[in-house]
């Protein structure tokens, strides 16, 4: 059959299609249309569910080796509770679910925004779903937060599943600097989440907490996110392709270098000339990043070419695409080549047996340029940069950018995903389900320092090769089995048990070769090598147990108990439990319900638990070798590397939540609103350990406790629909309060430089002493360094992560061929530190220090901060607007598509990344230092986010 549109006509695409009460679940292609294969003879219900579109049903018979057609029109709908969700045992009807699960329309927004990778996707699309990029560097990482941060110590990431099988969201994924958490490329680094091509998903769903994520286990505490990729259906061949190109552009303001001088040419600074020990006769600036003449910025360009072809016959279908990805940052050193393919097949083995083999390769290269947190940074040594009359006005403290540009960062991922499920139904009762895969990244991070180029620092000059490389596996087995019954005409019952084994293991090996033979690139090459290794390896092992009864079928009930070993638990602790209990009731479908502006009500609560496993080694005693001399010689020793901790046993999260869904005024608008209230037990800190115990310096303990607790709300409306004009909006917002309620007893606050956790506040929260007065005494116009008083206790200064969010998108379509989107985002409630500026104070080159036009306020915080040390001054609110996305698609008649024998013909312009508006003085009050660290989010030298402005053609044929 096809589905469409009931006022436009047109086919929908990702419509879900279920045979009610069995397997058989499909969607619509791009033309609407879907088929099934394989459904047993007799009566037979079909139930038809989209986001956007109100539910509908059909009914027909089936008999034997007949083919049979129903077709759907659907109405639009804000809110709708009929739609399937995947849980962690299978797929259920929203209705049933007594958790809210995010739900991401991911076909209408790739086409019509400029969605370059999954982050992109999830960003502002999702409430209570925190997405922060860490800058403009091309193929940088995200930092993800659900509900707020849980942990003090573990990662605060949540968990990804791609068509089931878990796969590696690595947050740190570039070789770091030997004792060090920086990078080698000094800060802005990738991330596994984007490998994942957004072309190629089908759905996305986000289940937010421990209450939804009991049943996936020991890693789930800070959610889930679980994406579906595309399948085929019966029929003809049905071919899609698009082509996208634009350009990169920096948009952002960089901050300018000042020099104050006196009437000799010496340098002068303002708290100088308070002081009367000089006077300023000129003051120069230069801003190296924006002057033409010095400037290493320019636009980029960014190319994507994408085919699919879907269809099948009999009982196989298949899915078959590729997309090839060419991205050139607005530094010269920054681009990335990237090919995703998929393949994704379906076998009905016979009426009771199927099978989907599912499989994806990327093979991606990346080069990278030196920013953050290092000497060798483009942007470093630009706005440290400082000049003379001898040197001239290059504007740059150490090297320029053409030496810096020497240097080859680059990091190159071959990665293969693979999952094959088994789907056994042999009776209208029983469903037996299989699932195994694995998801194989093998990673290589080169750096080269070229010999006699590359700029000279700690002999890098004399030639310098890193070449490390790394194997990550995660293999995943499930096997579920699920009963239906009716014990009566009003009650129903859903029991379902099943098992889980996770292995995660992690394999590198570190090679570096200093002092190169000049022309080679080769470690073979250098006068001195050096080498590592690392290998992690985790095991989780789980059975869970899930029991849900449904009362004409309007209130459900379920309860369901997990259990969990892993080999990360220490000795002495043997097996976590998790329970989780939750309802649903569906007010509206009672008798007594007559709210005449309501057409639906859904009540909901759900409380559960759920929990992050300790660092692999976290538990274990165990001995790091040491070279060491005896009697003159050279032998092998050993010392403590951990001394282990045999009773750690996981952190644990427990939440309840409450909520309600609502559609009124005609289903024209749909309400979503959840209280949650999320506690964290046995964090696990570090606890320091006296020298004289003759072992290593602490372990990890579980001590602490964490809360969040917050409010969550989706406002969706259709605000005008007619033939010739339809407007719809979406609103999401939350409100998150994050606490640090002790870290146990005699542990003192855990400092992260500027940053810090202190019982009663939120984790990593800024702390220093505050400026607590300044006046300009004299009235001289400038602060001297007795004009401003700073407090003599560090306080605290503001939260590092937003505690309100809210994304407004809108959709706009004028008659059948004309479609306006856009993306308003806002972040409030945090600060962040405005790093560069004030690293910029030591370097005396800052506004504050030179320039007597800068305000009071500004010259208070520079004196603050360089004669007493505090960044009171430079940590600032953050809170702003962004405008995401902003889109047009002109979608081509059908009768010009078929004159060029083409099925369907669109074009997107689209723009990313368009304007923010903030108070913040910082370059961008999303820029990170270390973009995707746990807790650590200065704006410290890293490259701002950049605008994107793109054409798409999507064609069907």
């Amino acid at each position: 059959g096809t589905v469409t549109d009931a006022r436009t006509g047109r086919a929908l695409v990702g419509v879900q299609i279920q045979v009610v009460g069995t397997r058989f679940i499909v969607v619509t292609d791009r033309d609407g249309q879907y088929s099934m294969v394989g459904i047993p003879v007799g009566s037979t219900e079909l139930r038809v569910t989209r986001i956007g579109f109100g539910p509908a049903t059909g009914s027909l018979t089936i008999t034997l080796n007949s083919t049979a057609t129903q077709d759907f029109q659907l109405a639009s709908s804000a809110l709708e509770l009929e739609g399937v969700v995947v849980t962690a045992t299978g797929e259920q009807l929203r209705r049933e679910v007594g958790n809210t699960i995010a739900t991401i329309n991911v076909a209408n927004d790739v086409d019509q925004a400029s969605i370059r990778n999954l982050a992109d996707l999830v960003t502002g699309r999702a409430a209570g779903v925190t997405v922060l990029a860490s800058g403009g560097t091309i193929g940088s990482g995200t930092r993800i937060r659900i509900r707020g941060s849980n942990s003090v110590s573990l990662a605060n990431d949540p968990v990804i599943y791609v068509d089931g099988i878990m796969v590696s969201n690595a947050t740190q994924s570039f070789s770091l600097l030997p004792g060090s958490v920086v990078p080698l490329t000094g800060g802005q680094s990738p991330s596994r989440l984007n490998d994942i091509d957004p072309e190629q998903i089908e759905s996305i769903e986000i289940i937010k907490g421990p209450a939804a994520a009991t049943l996936y286990g020991t890693q789930a505490a800070n959610g889930v996110i679980w994406i579906t990729t595309k399948r085929g259906s019966v029929g003809a061949p049905k071919w899609s392709a698009s082509f996208e190109a634009g350009s990169v552009v920096e948009p952002n303001t960089y901050p300018t270098n000042y020099r104050g001088f006196d009437a000799s040419g010496a340098f002068c600074l303002l708290t100088e000339v308070a002081a009367g020990t000089c006077q300023q006769a000129r003051v120069d600036s230069f801003n190296p990043l924006e002057n033409p003449s010095s400037t290493p910025f320019q636009n980029g360009d960014r190319q994507s070419y994408s085919l699919d072809v879907s269809g099948g016959q009999g009982g196989f279908t298949y899915y078959i695409a590729g997309r090839f990805t060419n991205e050139d940052g607005v530094l010269p050193v920054n681009g990335l080549k990237r090919a995703n393919i998929r393949a994704n097949f379906s076998v009905a083995a016979g009426e009771d047996l199927d099978l989907k083999i599912s499989t994806g390769y990327v093979s991606s290269d990346l080069s990278l340029p030196l920013n953050g947190n290092f000497a060798l940074g483009t942007i470093t040594n630009a706005l440290g940069g400082f000049w003379t009359d001898t040197l001239g006005a290059n504007g740059y403290s150490e090297f320029t950018p053409n030496q810096l540009f020497t240097v080859d960062t680059r990091q190159n991922i071959d990665r293969f995903t693979s999952s094959m499920a088994l789907n056994w139904t042999p009776s209208s009762f029983l469903i037996g389900r299989a699932n195994i895969g694995l998801d194989l990244t093998s990673r290589v991070d080169d750096q080269f320092f070229p010999t006699g180029e590359a700029p000279a620092f700690l002999g890098a000059e004399l030639g310098l090769r890193r070449a490390n490389r790394f194997q990550n596996f995660v293999y995943t087995a499930d096997l579920g089995f699920t009963v239906n019954s009716r014990p009566s005409t009003s009650i129903s019952s859903r029991t379902t048990v099943g098992a889980q084994y996770i292995q995660q293991l992690f394999r590198g090996t570190f090679a570096t070769g200093r002092q190169l033979v000049a022309g080679s690139r080769s470690i073979a090459a250098a006068a001195v090598t050096e080498s590592g290794e690392q290998t992690t390896e985790s095991i989780t092992l789980g059975a869970f147990v899930e029991q849900q009864f449904g009362f004409n079928d309007r209130l459900f009930v379920t309860g369901a108990v997990r259990a969990d070993d892993n080999s990360a638990f220490g000795k002495n602790f043997n097996v976590v439990v998790f329970p989780k209990l939750s309802g649903s009731w569906v007010v509206s479908d009672e008798s007594f319900f007559n709210v005449s502006f309501l057409n639906s009500l859904r009540l909901r609560s759900a409380w559960g638990e759920s929990g992050l496993q300790p660092g692999t080694n976290d538990a274990l005693r165990f001995f790091t070798p040491v070279a060491v001399t005896a009697d003159g010689q050279d032998v092998t020793g050993v010392t403590f590397g951990g001394l282990g901790n045999p009773s750690l046993k996981p952190e644990r999260s427990r939440e309840i939540e409450f909520g309600l869904d609502a559609q009124l005024l005609d289903n024209r608008a749909g309400v979503e609103l959840t209280y949650y209230d999320k506690r964290t037990r046995d964090a696990l800190v570090f606890r320091t350990l006296p020298p004289s115990l003759g072992v290593s310096n602490g372990r990890f303990e579980n001590l602490g406790s964490v809360k969040n607790s917050g409010l969550e709300g989706l406002i969706s409306a259709s605000l005008l629909e007619s033939n010739s004009l339809a407007w719809d909006v979406t609103f999401n917002g939350s409100i998150n309060t994050n606490e640090l309620l002790s870290l146990g007893t005699d542990i003192e606050p855990i400092i992260l430089g500027d940053q810090r956790h202190v019982e009663g506040f939120p984790l990593g929260g800024y702390w220093d002493r505050p400026i607590e007065s300044f006046s300009d005494a004299n009235g001289d116009g400038i602060i001297g360094t007795d004009e401003v008083v700073v407090g003599d206790t560090a306080v605290f200064l503001g939260a590092p992560f937003p505690k309100r969010s809210l994304s407004i998108q809108s959709n706009v379509l004028l008659g059948d061929f004309v479609r306006f989107s856009g993306l308003l985002d806002f972040r409030g409630g945090y600060t962040l530190l405005n790093g560069t500026e004030s690293w910029r104070i030591g370097q005396n080159i800052s506004r504050e220090l030179n320039d007597p036009t800068a305000t009071l306020e500004d010259q208070a915080r520079g004196v603050a901060r360089k004669f007493t040390g505090t960044v009171a001054g430079y940590v600032e609110e953050a809170d702003f607007w962004k405008l995401r996305e902003v889109s047009v698609t002109f979608l081509a008649p059908r009768a010009w598509a078929n004159s060029l024998r083409l099925d369907r013909l669109s074009l997107t312009l689209s723009g990313r990344n368009l304007a923010t508006f903030t108070d913040y003085t910082g370059m961008d009050p999303e820029n990170q230092q270390l973009g995707q660290s746990n807790f650590v989010t200065s704006d410290f030298m890293a490259q701002p986010p950049v605008r994107y402005w793109t054409a798409r053609v999507n064609l069907g044929f």
